[in-house]
């Protein structure tokens, strides 16, 4: 099979792969080496048993490795779904130039999958982007929480409802926040950030000055 690349980060940061009982965790490894350049693994559970030197189930085996994998051709065979991604990145059919990316894309196509294929990269794709608006809304919550300055409750709950805000609110939010400083200086009898946030209750300390059309702050 040759050489492959493998995330040795795995250990520690792959949440997934760290829950794995140990004997799933080799079976998983013994699976990477032994699928086929795509990610193509021929099932014969009875021979990895024999060579791990461990009994294997393959319905625990599925359960286990549950929507990482797609079983095909009656059980048959096994697909890693991440396999190609991880190893040689995205493959575009207009990229004629590159041999090796058509060659896997022709394995693709034989074994079906090509479909598959180009469904699993959308949806990381968009796992990527909910990544980029959580790293945005973490940034926005450290703000949100520097500025508050009533730094007391559970911080991981509070960044939770805070991230569940939509953009417009939290705008307008980081904009009061100041007025409500101003007119609550003492930090101790401000309301704490949970009650700040929830159902919204921020807007409960603004009222509409209809004389002039400006927000004034009532305590």
């Amino acid at each position: 099979m040759g050489k492959r690349f493998t995330a040795t980060e795995k250990w520690t940061k792959n949440k997934w792969f760290r829950k794995l009982h140990p004997k799933h965790k080799l079976f998983w490894l013994y699976l990477l080496d032994n699928c086929d350049n795509v990610g193509v693994w021929e099932e014969d559970v009875e021979l990895a048993s024999i060579l791990i030197d461990d009994k294997y189930d393959i319905n625990s085996l599925l359960k286990e490795f549950n929507d990482k994998i797609k079983v095909f051709r009656n059980g048959k065979k096994w697909w890693v779904k991440d396999f190609i991604i991880f190893q040689y990145g995205e493959l575009k059919e207009e990229h004629s130039t590159n041999k090796p990316h058509q060659s896997y894309i022709r394995a693709l196509k034989k074994h079906r999958l090509w479909i598959d294929y180009k469904k699993t990269i959308q949806g990381l794709k968009e796992k990527e982007k909910d990544k980029d608006k959580d790293i945005v809304k973490e940034k926005e919550f450290s703000k949100f929480w520097d500025l508050y300055g009533k730094k007391v409750g559970d911080k991981e709950k509070l960044l939770k409802k805070f991230s569940a805000l939509s953009d417009k609110d939290i705008s307008a939010i980081m904009k009061f926040i100041p007025k409500y400083k101003e007119s609550q200086p003492n930090k101790k009898y401000r309301k704490n950030p949970e009650t700040f946030l929830n159902n919204k209750s921020w807007l409960d300390e603004i009222i509409e000055d209809n004389d002039s059309n400006k927000e004034i702050v009532e305590f």
